[in-house]
């Protein structure tokens, strides 16, 4: 398998740091709620108090290997994606993160993105609270409530959603030809993050995709992550926006959905 390396070769200016949040335990005023979609498994929780929430949500990957853990919260946002340090505490000690920070639109709300392993995730069941620190930015401490059974409802989830998507089709026949296509020829140094750029930062990602019987790139998860959040999340905004695919064929030789792993992205200082 190849390796595809982006590398920068024009300057960006630099973003604004997030606004920080107000330090301070909050609890949940409202049950889980488990969104079992085509592309992903999505459990979320609102906090805080009525007419001033900030949603608490977990987001497995489709084979299950990391999580994103993500709060939404109705605020001024960065125009483009912005970074920094973090650690995420579930009372076992700092788990070191980057969070990433974002605004889909101007109405939306920001969002705060983690990410950390399944087995990092594992701290969770037993924890009472999770505490999220960014570098820059007090702490927000969420108190958690029903994690083993949430946790369950979403490794069931995900393993509906494998098999939905076919994953291990080509080692029991329901996927004969696998998926096809090309992500080397989609980026261009243009691609490179301007947070990432202004502080030289570069690593290697890789992706899964979600294709379906059309060819179409319906979900993309890291699953080798850079370290570096707006790089991983550029490489999946490239890809879903260019890549189009030749899907795989089931055993009557007819289009199935799949799942297909890119080679390695290398983002790359010039």
């Amino acid at each position: 398998m190849g390796r595809l390396v982006i590398v920068a070769v024009t300057a960006v200016g630099c973003l604004a740091q997030p606004t920080a949040a107000d330090a301070k335990l909050l609890e949940p005023i409202a049950q889980w709620v488990v969104d079992y979609r085509t592309d992903q498994c999505l459990a979320t929780q609102e906090y805080g108090t009525p007419g001033k929430t900030v949603t608490f949500g977990i987001r497995p990957a489709p084979n299950g290997e990391t999580y994103l853990l993500f709060l939404a919260q109705k605020r001024f946002g960065p125009e483009e994606a912005a970074e920094q340090g973090a650690a995420i505490d579930f009372g076992n000690g700092p788990i070191k993160s980057w969070f990433l920070e974002y605004q889909q639109k101007p109405s939306d709300p920001d969002v705060y993105q983690f990410r950390i392993s399944a087995a990092e995730m594992e701290q969770a069941k037993s924890a009472a609270t999770v505490k999220l620190s960014p570098n820059k930015a007090p702490d927000l401490e969420l108190k958690l409530r029903s994690i083993p059974a949430l946790m369950k409802t979403l490794e069931n989830c995900t393993a509906d959603l494998k098999n939905y998507w076919n994953m291990g089709g080509e080692k029991d026949g329901r996927v004969t030809t696998p998926a096809k296509g090309e992500v080397r020829t989609l980026f261009s140094s243009g691609d490179y993050p301007a947070e990432a750029y202004s502080r030289s930062q570069g690593g290697t990602s890789q992706f899964m995709l979600l294709v379906d019987e059309t060819g179409k790139v319906a979900g993309c998860d890291v699953i080798v992550a850079s370290g570096i959040p707006v790089l991983d999340a550029m490489g999946c905004q490239v890809i879903r926006r260019r890549a189009k695919f030749r899907p795989a064929l089931g055993k009557d030789g007819k289009p199935v959905r799949s799942s297909y792993v890119t080679p390695p992205v290398t983002w790359r200082m010039n």
